[in-house]
C-alpha cells in the first residue's frame, strides 16, 4: 500500500512539472533588443549579455607528441551520400513532424506592436501614420494566424513631436514542460527505430555490393 501512495505522489509530482511553462521573453524599444528565458514566473535575462570579466590566462605545460595513427582509407564518395540521403530520408520527416508539434503548443502570452508616427509638418505625420497602420497590419494578421495568441495588441500613435517614425514591440512565448517532453519521447524513439532501419538497409545493400 505504500509503493501505491509513493508511485501516486511521483505521478502527481510530474504532472505538475509537466504543467509548468517555459518559454521567453523579447522586447524591442529605443534603448535596443532584450530577451529573457522564462521558467514559471522567473526570468533570467541573455541578451543584451553582461561583460564577462576577463581572467587571466595560465601558461600551458608542452605535451608530448602524439604517436601517428594510422589512416583508414576513405569510403567512397557514393557510399558517403548514398549514407547520408538514407539516414534523412528516414530522421527528416521525424523531425518536421516534431518541429510542427513543438509550433502547435507554443503559446504566445502577449503580443504587442506599437508604431509612432511623428513629425512637425502635419501632412508629412498623416502620411507615415497611414504607412505604419498598413505595416502594421501586414505584421499583426499572418501572426496572429499562425500562433495562438492570449493577449495580444497593436496600435499606431501621432504625434507631431516625434521626429520620425518610432517602433516598440514585446512579445512572450511559452510551452508546456510536458508538451515537449512528450513530443520529445516520441521523436526520440521514431528516429531511434528509422536509423535502426536505415542503418540495416545500408549493410544490406554493402553486402549485395561485395557480392556482385
Amino acid at each position: 500500500m505504500r509503493a501505491l501512495y509513493i508511485l501516486a505522489a511521483v505521478a502527481l509530482v510530474l504532472f505538475l512539472l509537466g504543467q509548468v511553462r517555459v518559454g521567453g521573453w523579447a522586447e524591442f524599444n529605443a534603448q535596443g533588443f532584450f530577451l529573457w528565458v522564462r521558467l514559471g514566473r522567473f526570468r533570467v535575462q541573455i541578451l543584451p549579455a553582461k561583460p564577462k570579466e576577463k581572467k587571466p590566462k595560465k601558461t600551458k605545460k608542452s605535451k608530448e607528441p602524439k604517436k601517428p595513427q594510422k589512416e583508414k582509407p576513405p569510403a567512397p564518395l557514393n557510399e558517403k551520400i548514398g549514407g547520408a540521403l538514407e539516414y534523412a530520408q528516414a530522421l527528416l520527416p521525424v523531425a518536421l513532424d516534431a518541429a510542427g508539434g513543438i509550433l502547435r503548443g507554443v503559446w504566445v502570452d502577449v503580443l504587442r506592436l506599437e508604431l509612432t508616427a511623428g513629425s512637425p509638418d502635419p501632412a508629412d505625420a498623416a502620411m507615415l501614420y497611414g504607412r505604419a497602420n498598413a505595416a502594421l497590419g501586414a505584421l499583426w494578421y499572418p501572426l496572429t494566424r499562425a500562433f495562438r495568441v492570449r493577449d495580444g495588441n497593436a496600435r499606431v500613435n501621432l504625434d507631431f513631436n516625434a521626429p520620425g517614425m518610432t517602433v516598440y514591440g514585446t512579445a512572450a512565448l511559452s510551452i508546456q514542460i510536458g508538451t515537449v517532453v512528450r513530443i520529445g519521447l516520441g521523436a526520440g524513439f521514431r528516429a531511434l527505430f528509422g536509423a535502426l532501419a536505415a542503418r540495416k538497409r545500408l549493410k544490406i545493400k554493402r553486402q549485395q555490393r561485395k557480392a556482385a
